[in-house]
């Protein structure tokens, strides 16, 4: 597949005016299959080929090989609780969230060490965090890494808004996207 450029002012005309989602950003002919390949590429961070806009948290699956994505927002829990996430993708993906709507506070709080099939939330152990307590209506970085060697590809990032709550990929609508730099 070929991937299109889109320029950070196109794309970012509208999304900074109020759009929810998820800035998804690729960088391509990229070897290995792990997220230590993607950010240590010299055109990581600054030169994506390819920025989107995201309806939800998860990047579109089964797209090439030989890549790699960043996905990152703010997430506006909708009331405060204990939130729980879990991140799912092929081949080697990294979930981080700030304490704040700063990324220079991020911690990673999920992993995949090799790969998932699409969705599948429950194949490794750390792919789901602990519970975060988290406030609501207050903005928090959120950004997930996946690097793709070869094969079947995808990443996505699901929560459960307490305890007893049903596990589902976030939506766009507690999203808000990051002006790319």
């Amino acid at each position: 597949m070929n991937f299109r450029i889109v320029t950070a002012a196109a794309m970012f005309s509208t999304a900074v005016c109020g759009q929810s989602g998820m800035l998804r950003e690729v960088w391509t002919q990229l070897d290995g299959s792990s997220v230590g390949d993607l950010i240590t590429h010299p055109n990581y961070p600054e030169a994506p080929l390819l920025r989107t806009l995201e309806a939800e948290f998860r990047s579109p699956a089964n797209l090439t090989d030989r890549y790699g994505v960043r996905m990152r927002a703010y997430l506006t829990p909708p009331s405060p609780g204990s939130y729980t996430f879990w991140i799912s993708g092929d081949d080697n993906c990294e979930l981080y969230l700030s304490t704040d709507d700063t990324s220079a506070n991020k911690v990673r709080i999920a992993r995949v060490s090799s790969w998932t099939n699409v969705d599948a939330w429950t194949t490794y152990a750390e792919q789901k965090s602990a519970p975060i307590a988290l406030v609501g209506g207050r903005r928090y970085y959120v950004e997930a890494l996946m690097k793709e060697g070869s094969g079947g590809d995808s990443l996505s990032v699901a929560w459960a808004t307490s305890p007893d709550a049903t596990l589902v990929v976030i939506p766009g609508s507690v999203l808000t996207p990051v002006a790319a730099a």
